[in-house]
């Protein structure tokens, strides 16, 4: 039977549906001949099946319960193994007739030329089948930079540079982000990254690009090896990378059809534009971006920025608060003797136990880290002129500590921060004694008593003495061990006195003449 199942099913439907109404009631509602519709009745009544045993066969179970299958197929012609014909296809220099010639020379009865070519056709329309990808809202994020360049030219005449354009585009929403920068080094890259998200106003949780050497440094045997500073912005804002496959841009679509459209809808436009600077291109290429956005889809309802607004933009990760400052990096620096290391002839403490050994330093315009073997160590601010040695106390050993505690300026200082008696007895022995070395030895030994009993006690110490006009160290030692002026608190009189016979009280001292001169 040559009617299309589907036409086959509908007839069994109507049939069951009301076995009482004619073939040519049926065949009318389907514009199929009533001669038709009979004949697959008288089928379906000797086969005394109902609806609901027929309806769930697929074609080829329907076809063969019903017998209904073309009978008109001829005799099919040997054919090749199409795996044998893949194999030699894949050959070098190998031609489709070159295979059909060995095909027939083998079976001289199969198909033709005509047929094997079709045939082989189709096959080939099977095996390259698009995969259509489901993008997640806040999932990824694809940057590329375009293959066209705009001149940027000199307002006096001078050469004229050619600007890089950035293209940026998230994944669900295709939100588009365009930003011109004047090369594509590592530090543009990272700033257009930075741009990125600043206005995307979030973070995806992954970021999807090709092979540049400012985003990947080598990439052997399945391992990939990340420039490090763009290593270190995308750990800064929370998220990773996803480096297309060499040579395969199919991983990365979204990024070719996003420069497409911006080459043909927004370079293309501006070709004959002059720009005098980057800031000048900028704020035009971001005037057509925002139109792009807005612009309505062709086969999808609303546009760019509607899809982004309403879903894509609540799944993207939130900024950092520190927007990630860019950096350079010195490997395999020598800490010296003095626990120090040298950068642009100034010099950096590290803790003292990295003495002799190697580190690397991360460098930006204000800030200087130091790490040994990937782990972070100290952080310095970096210094403002050459020559200067910045240096933590904590960095030091305990005897250059002691060293430096006993000089009179850190004296001066640690007794500034205990009180004001201690900061008038230290600067009485540092600078109004007349024997200097004394009164230096003085301080230093005031300073260890203050260690051993507190330093609260020590200014309690001074307080005492100093109401008193002493300022000898071992006066000041012995108010320390023996306490006297707690046993001066403990000793003194009480003004509420109990009554008693032998107490006179002011009667006794001149009470009545006090009287008697106020009556006068």
């Amino acid at each position: 039977m040559r009617l299309p199942v589907y036409l086959q099913r509908e007839i069994a439907r109507m049939h069951f549906y009301d076995p009482y109404q004619s073939n040519r009631a049926i065949g009318r509602s389907l514009s199929i001949s009533h001669n038709t519709v009979g004949q697959l009745r008288k089928i379906l009544n000797a086969l005394r099946k109902d609806w609901a045993s027929l309806k769930n066969l697929d074609d080829a179970e329907w076809a063969t319960l019903l017998g209904t299958q073309d009978k008109r197929t001829r005799e099919r012609k040997p054919r090749p193994s199409w795996d044998w014909v893949d194999q030699e296809m894949s050959r070098p220099d190998a031609t489709r007739e070159q295979v059909w010639m060995e095909f027939r020379g083998d079976q001289p009865n199969g198909i033709g030329r005509s047929q094997f070519n079709h045939e082989y056709n189709e096959r080939l329309k099977t095996k390259d089948i698009a995969l259509r990808k489901v993008h997640v809202p806040g999932q990824k994020l694809f940057l590329d930079f375009a293959g066209r360049t705009v001149e940027i030219k000199d307002r006096n005449g001078g050469p004229s540079s050619y600007a890089q354009i950035f293209v940026a585009v998230l994944g669900y929403s295709n939100y588009t982000h365009v930003f011109a920068v004047a090369s594509q080094s590592t530090e543009d890259w990272i700033r257009c990254c930075i741009d990125s998200f600043n206005y995307f106003g979030g973070i995806p949780e992954w970021v999807v690009h090709d092979n540049l050497k400012a985003a990947v440094i080598s990439r052997k045997n399945g391992a990939i090896k990340l420039n490090r500073a763009f290593q270190e912005c995308l750990q800064h804002y929370n998220t990773a990378s996803l480096p297309a496959g060499p040579r395969k841009p199919k991983q990365k679509a979204k990024a070719e059809v996003g420069v497409q459209i911006v080459q043909r809808g927004i370079l293309f436009p501006i070709r004959d534009w002059d720009f005098f600077s980057l800031e000048e291109l900028n704020a035009e290429l971001k005037r057509r971006v925002d139109q792009l956005n807005s612009r309505p889809f062709k086969k999808m309802p609303g546009s760019r920025l509607d899809r982004f607004i309403s879903v894509e933009k609540n799944s993207l990760k939130s900024l950092p608060d520190i927007p990630f400052e860019t950096c350079d990096w010195r490997y395999d620096v020598l800490v010296g003797k003095d626990h120090h290391i040298e950068h642009a002839r100034s010099f950096y403490s590290v803790p003292c136990e990295f003495v002799n050994k190697r580190v690397d330093i991360r460098f930006t315009s204000t800030m200087l880290e130091v790490f040994f073997k990937n782990k972070p160590i100290t952080l310095h601010p970096l210094a403002k002129t050459e020559g200067e040695i910045i240096a933590k106390d904590e960095h030091r050993p305990i005897a250059h500590i002691r060293v430096l505690e006993g000089e009179p300026r850190e004296i001066m200082r640690w007794a500034d921060t205990i009180g004001q008696c201690s900061n008038a007895m230290i600067h009485y022995h540092l600078h109004e004694r007349s024997d200097v070395t004394n009164g230096v030895r003085a301080a230093r030994r005031m300073r260890q008593l203050a260690r051993i009993y507190g330093e609260f006690r020590f200014e309690e110490a001074c307080n005492y003495a100093l109401q008193r006009n002493i300022t000898a160290l071992d006066s000041v030692e012995s108010i320390l061990k023996n306490s006297p002026d707690k046993l001066l608190a403990d000793t003194s009189p009480s003004n509420n006195r109990k009554p008693h016979d032998n107490v006179r009280g002011s009667d006794y001292y001149g009470a009545d003449l006090i009287t008697e001169n106020e009556d006068e």
